[in-house]
């Protein structure tokens, strides 16, 4: 009876959501634009990850381009409403990466005689832009998100929407007693075409940074919250069956072990001997995939050793500047190949020493950063930021050395988010030491009198 009327009830609950999330989304989007920027990056945070949720929009006039609003009036709110914006120490590094990526457009276009760059009519001007905007969150985060009060409402959304994945994907995924390459949990991103090596790779960075955030937060309710959401992270963790997201969040809880929480590495080690004993079989049998029984590699192994001798060769054929911006998908796309399955080859060959060089940069950056707060947070809210943000990087670099988990919007932005919000925290902890020392040093502190 329940589930009969539950399901005469699911068409309407569901136009009743989609119509919210369309007139509700527009009318969030004006208010960014002249009240606060802070909304809209806090819808624009829930929706990015969850494309199964926002796809039906593009059945309305202009639903499709919800994102892409919500993305302009933070923008525009920024200078509206929060006085412009304000660089950060990793500013201008960030700003040159994007620049490059530009500049390596060009390249691509002219190499394979595409349109130019400044036209809609050039294929891969519109994934070159999802790519910028992704990046761009780095600086909305940075700039929107000022205080640790809004700090922890923006982590307590990103965390309420990784608990929804994990769950949804605990209820709606079942695995069976062996592997099956056909039956692996994609979560939400399917529907965008991305893989579940991509959603291991999102979910294994999540799960470092909400880890991390638990293991250092002192209040009961946050530190409750983090820890539910990455323990529910083990389930699609797992059964995406993603061996480079195994290795990324394995390589996270040793990292932390070693850091500060021995735990953590007495528990990883027992996993590492006991691997075959505590796991579930289906991804026991999966991580032995990677040999064949005669002791030769495994298909995919295989194909991949394939894509990047091909890596190397565009790469010693464009040494310095590389083929462009896709070129390695544009050179080998009769044969099907759209990826190197390697993040690091795919820039070398697309982007050249120059490119490698910037990307080294950048993650080199982004782990300073997480340390730098880890070391120099006034909170252990601020410390935790610093620890799970460190946690967050490694596990990139790691998955990434297995695949493009790098340039895509839809699973890449959380990075560039975090990474704003530690930056922002870096300088709120500063300030709040200086203001200590003029107190203690007999200066008034700012918004005091001498009375």
């Amino acid at each position: 009876m329940g589930t009969g009327i539950l399901s005469l009830l699911r068409p309407l609950i569901g136009w009743i959501y989609i119509n919210s999330l369309y007139f509700g989304g527009y009318a969030i989007a004006v208010a960014s634009i002249f009240k606060k920027a802070e909304w809209g990056l806090m819808l624009l945070v829930a929706l990015i990850p969850l494309p199964t949720l926002w796809y039906p929009l593009y059945n309305f006039s202009m639903g499709g381009d919800l994102l892409n609003v919500l993305f302009l009036s933070i923008m525009w709110g920024i200078i509206f409403n929060k006085k412009g914006y304000t660089l950060s120490g990793n500013s201008i590094a960030i700003m040159l990466f994007i620049i490059m990526s530009y500049l390596s457009l060009w390249i691509c276009s002219i190499n394979y005689s595409l349109p130019l760059p400044i036209t809609t009519d050039n294929p891969v001007i519109k994934i070159w832009k999802n790519y910028v905007f992704m990046i761009f969150t780095y600086f909305f985060a940075f700039n929107a998100i000022k205080d640790e009060k809004w700090q922890k409402r923006l982590i307590l959304v990103m965390s309420l929407v990784v608990l929804f994945i994990a769950i949804n994907s605990l209820r709606n995924f079942t695995a069976g007693s062996s592997f099956a390459d056909e039956s692996r949990d994609a979560g939400p991103f399917w529907i965008v075409f991305l893989n579940s090596n991509h959603f291991g790779a999102f979910i294994a960075y999540c799960f470092s940074f909400f880890l991390g955030l638990f293991l250092l937060e002192k209040d009961k309710k946050r530190k409750l919250l983090y820890l539910a959401t990455a323990a529910s992270c083990l389930h699609p963790l797992f059964f995406s069956y993603s061996r480079g997201a195994y290795l990324a969040a394995f390589s996270v809880v040793m990292v932390y072990g070693i850091l500060k929480h021995r735990r953590l590495l007495i528990a990883g080690v027992l996993v590492l001997v006991l691997w075959q004993v505590v796991l579930p079989s289906s991804v026991v049998e999966r991580i032995q995939m990677t040999e064949t029984d005669t002791g030769a590699l495994e298909s995919s192994a295989a194909v991949r050793l394939n894509l990047w001798n091909n890596a190397i060769n565009m790469f010693e054929q464009y040494p310095l500047f590389g083929s462009g911006f896709k070129g390695f998908t544009l050179a080998y796309k009769e044969e099907h190949w759209s990826d190197t399955h390697n993040f690091y080859l795919k820039t070398l060959a697309e982007q050249g020493i120059i490119g490698a060089s910037l990307l080294a940069i950048i993650l080199l950056a982004a782990i300073r950063s997480g340390w730098r707060l880890f070391r120099a947070g006034n909170t252990p809210f601020q410390k935790g930021l610093g620890y799970g943000f460190l946690g967050c990087v490694i596990a990139h670099i790691v998955t990434n050395m297995f695949g493009d988990r790098w340039s895509y919007y839809e699973m890449g932005s959380y990075f560039w988010i975090f990474w704003g919000i530690v930056d922002r925290g870096i300088l709120i902890a500063k300030a709040s030491k200086d203001q200590a020392k003029q107190v203690v040093n007999g200066v008034p502190a700012l918004g005091e009198s001498n009375a």
